[in-house]
């Protein structure tokens, strides 16, 4: 195993490029030459700004993070498109780890992600909307596509405009297969209608350097621009990093502690008897911080297959790679639930297993099978 170093970088790009030579003289947009740039830089950065980079060189072997990045390098010296330089980059940060870690276009803003765009640029439908469905007098089926910032409003007001049936009705059934996450302030109307009892939430700790400060200082301006509420939430949090020596990590100045009591609001509203939540490897960040507070509550059961595991090192920060070309997207935050309950390795495990599904019938049958069950049919 060799440590990356700066020698070591520019010695393995001055093999790619020897590899390239024969077909460089046709990169004369310098796709490959911007490509193996970049691929070069991401290792010491990473080690440096990303929460997670050191934990997974460690756990997965720097000899596997090594022969990736070889391998990344050879595949970008044939690199004829900025497409295809990205998906070789991508490969290569999924050695490092599966989720939580991105490359997109240089372009690239929270907005459009959200509302979703054709290869074109065109503005497509995004992801479905949030939806319930009354499986019966007393069971409903609860489904939420996404976490994104952009659908809480949309799913605090079908919650509210519900209230009153979903309070006679005490079998419910919450559907968050698929569910990339999001924002975990999304959920809350969803939270506060199925938790009755405190439970408890991880802080989170910020790592302390100057482009995660960066980052994070701009990151309202990014994601909620002209949301004053972000700025207030947020300016505590930039002034804990800039005091901090850089390299150490800050707590969260509003979890500092490492698991946080949160009491239940509303505490007159009457709750469902029984919760089962529908999970698979679909549901992830966000989702998977969903469900650590929902499965908290007594009534709450998850069925299905363990969820995708991108949740311990988060708070994604986008910086601009020296091809200019693209953005890698990295985790500025690491959980105070480390190392004692990880979630990145396994996922978030269900209480009842069920068989994947293999069409859209047996999706469906999924649904059935936890109606039937929570009817005692």
């Amino acid at each position: 195993m060799r440590p990356f170093s700066a020698f070591s970088l520019l010695l393995s790009v001055g093999v790619a490029m020897g590899l390239a030579s024969s077909a460089a003289w046709a990169d004369e947009s310098g796709i490959v030459d911007g490509c193996q740039r970049d691929i070069a830089y991401l290792p010491d950065f990473l080690i440096a700004n990303d929460t997670g980079a050191a934990d997974n060189r460690r756990f997965r072997g720097e000899a596997v993070i090594s022969a990736a990045h070889d391998k990344a390098l050879r595949e970008a010296a044939s690199a004829k498109s900025a497409d295809e330089c990205g998906g070789i980059i991508q490969t290569y940060l999924r050695a490092w780890r599966g989720g939580h870690l991105e490359i997109v276009p240089a372009d690239w803003s929270p907005a459009r992600e959200a509302v979703g765009t054709s290869g074109d640029g065109a503005v497509t439908a995004g992801p479905p909307k949030a939806r319930i469905e009354w499986l019966s007098d007393r069971a409903a089926l609860l489904v939420f596509p996404t976490f994104f910032a952009t659908a809480a409003e949309s799913i605090a007001k079908l919650m509210a405009d519900n209230r009153d049936r979903l309070e006679r009705t005490p079998n419910w059934i919450i559907d968050v297969r698929d569910n990339e996450g999001g924002d975990d302030n999304t959920y809350a109307s969803i939270t506060s209608a199925v938790i009755g009892d405190p439970i408890f939430i991880a802080g989170v700790e910020f790592l302390s350097t100057p482009f995660n400060i960066e980052g994070t200082a701009g990151i309202c301006d990014l994601y909620a621009p002209g949301d004053k509420s972000c700025v207030v939430a947020i300016e505590p949090l930039v002034a804990a990093m800039r005091a901090a020596k850089p390299g150490t990590y800050v707590p969260h100045p509003t979890l500092g502690a490492t698991a946080k009591r949160i009491e239940p609001d509303d505490t007159d509203r009457k709750r469902p008897q029984r919760v089962a939540v529908l999970v698979d490897s679909g549901c992830g960040s966000s989702c998977e911080q969903f469900l650590l507070a929902l499965r908290q509550a007594w009534n709450v059961k998850l069925f299905g297959r363990r969820t995708r595991g991108a949740l311990d090192y988060s708070n994604l920060r986008p910086h601009k790679l020296p091809s200019g070309k693209r953005m890698v997207l990295y985790a500025t935050s690491r959980s105070k639930r480390l190392p004692y309950l990880p979630v990145d390795a396994v996922g978030i495990l269900p209480d009842v297993l069920l068989p994947p599904p293999v069409d859209d019938a047996a999706r469906r049958a999924e649904v059935e099978t936890v109606h039937a069950l929570l009817e005692h049919r």
